[in-house]
């Protein structure tokens, strides 16, 4: 395992980099290109026999420059033409890489004019080369791993409200693969892959509470240059066997056999809220049926993105988390409907409410609802895990021990007086199918123990600076006068 030190030297170097690339680049490009060298640096370590298991071999022949070659000529004019060749090389021998270079070019104006551009990626090529990046060890790929997700988190970052919901931060990822415990060679798929840090996080789920194998991964991602940056994620995580598709889930589904929707054990998201114009016309004659619980409105796709999920959902065991904001658990109209349908269907389990501004594009407070086809029993249980976090700037996060304490209580599942409640269907459907959690668990009032004593010496502190300073007020006032 990476130590805290190990970690603090490939951030520092990445940031260095970045910053590098940002001053010709916009945020999106520099991480486009520094995650394209990261992915030559890795595929250039690993030795033959070591990539055996984790890089398919090459189907014609051919082979990528060497990212040592590539340092080696990191003056010459052409440096540019050259990387851009290897990278198409790299597309042609795995794979998952097809196409994830393809808003990537080293041989462009965009990283300015001619002598500027070959000086930088000279500067880029050096840092790669550092012994920080050596992936020919033990710990490559974990190494890889971290880097790219430092650089995706950075730039997530810098972009922030407008630039990062593609991004989902690694505690949710985590709190969602602990309530949904993937297993070892489960499927898992998620219509809204974004950068695919949700699926890494159950594969990685499996893998460590296994031992062994990790997950099958199954994504589609409507944008283009963050379903190349997902693909580029499970590369440099070894899920080479990842199906990632191109194209807009409610529209276009791509995960499709024999003209029927492919079915996962495990289905997560976090789709981006409030999407109009999701295709509403065409809903009523889905040729997948996947609005027959009702239409979502036009102007939200909140529960269109539901409805396609749940539809994914194998029969038996199969369970799902998605991402929510408030206003899918109690708004009316159709959203209602299908609220209601999906109550009477026994599918909702859980509803857990969490803090404000844990998503880095949107500030609002988050809830994750949990749908299950094995539950065991008629209730819903609301947590509200919404008062319990770090707060920070510009987000706020989940710590372990937030994780923990709803990890126990969803397994439980059982009362916490001011946290947690189950509640029946019956009771549910009397308030109109509402499943906000404040609705059905109360808070606890904090009650603080007051000094009275200390706080007579305060207030008689405070007011003796108050009198110091209204006096010095009116001198300075006088002052002004006479002059």
């Amino acid at each position: 395992m990476l130590d805290a030190q190990a970690k603090r030297t490939i951030c520092h170097a990445l940031w260095r980099c970045f910053d590098s690339v940002r001053g010709v680049a916009d945020v999106g490009e520099a991480r486009d290109h520094l995650l394209a060298l990261l992915v030559l640096k890795y595929a250039s370590d690993r030795t033959a026999e070591e990539a055996s298991h984790a890089i398919l071999p090459s189907t014609d022949g051919g082979s990528a420059p060497s990212f040592e070659q590539l340092l080696n000529a990191k003056h010459m004019p052409d440096i540019g033409q050259r990387i851009d060749r290897a990278l198409a090389e790299l597309e042609k021998q795995h794979p998952l890489l097809h196409d994830a270079f393809h808003s990537v070019r080293f041989d462009s104006s965009l990283l300015g004019e001619p002598k500027q551009r070959q000086h930088l990626i000279a500067d880029l090529l050096s840092c790669f080369g550092l012994p920080e990046f050596d992936f020919r060890g033990g710990a490559s790929a974990e190494v890889a791993g971290f880097a790219c997700e430092t650089l995706i988190k950075e730039a997530a970052a810098v972009a922030g409200k407008r630039g990062a919901e593609f991004f989902t931060p690694p505690e949710v990822s985590r709190l969602i693969a602990e309530i949904l415990q993937p297993e070892v060679d489960e499927s898992v798929g998620d219509p809204c892959c974004g950068s695919g840090t949700l699926l890494l996080t159950c594969s990685a789920f499996a893998r460590t509470h296994s031992g062994g194998e990790g997950c099958r991964l199954f994504g589609q991602e409507k944008n283009g240059s963050t379903w190349a940056l997902a693909k580029i994620n499970m590369f440099l995580h070894g899920e080479l066997a990842a199906q990632l598709a191109w194209g807009d889930t409610l529209k276009d589904p791509r995960l499709v056999a024999q003209g029927q929707l492919q079915t996962f054990d495990v289905v997560v998201s976090s789709p981006p809220f409030n999407v109009k114009d999701w295709g509403q016309d065409a809903a009523a004659t889905d040729p997948y049926m996947r609005y027959r619980r009702g239409v979502p409105p036009r102007a939200s796709a909140d529960y269109a993105f539901i409805s396609h999920m749940v539809e994914t959902l194998k029969p038996g065991h199969g369970r799902m988390a998605v991402v929510v904001s408030h206003g899918v658990l109690f708004r009316s109209g159709a959203e209602l409907q299908i609220r209601r349908q999906m109550l009477e269907e026994g599918l909702v389990d859980t509803v857990i409410a969490l803090p404000v501004k844990l998503l880095p594009n949107t500030p609002l407070p988050i809830a994750l609802l949990v749908l299950r086809k094995d539950k065991s029993d008629g209730r819903v249980l609301f947590i509200d895990a919404s008062r319990q976090f770090e707060h920070g700037k510009p987000q706020n996060q989940l710590r372990d021990e937030d994780l923990a304490r709803i990890g126990a209580i969803y397994a439980a599942r059982a009362d916490v007086e001011g946290y947690a409640r189950l509640v029946s269907l019956e009771e549910i459907l009397q308030n109109d199918c509402n499943l906000n959690v404040v609705r059905y668990v109360e808070a606890i009032e904090q009650v603080c123990n007051v000094d009275l004593e200390t706080l007579r010496a305060e207030r008689a502190q405070l007011r003796s600076e108050l009198e110091g300073l209204e006096s010095r007020f009116a001198s300075l006032i006088q002052e002004v006068r006479r002059a």
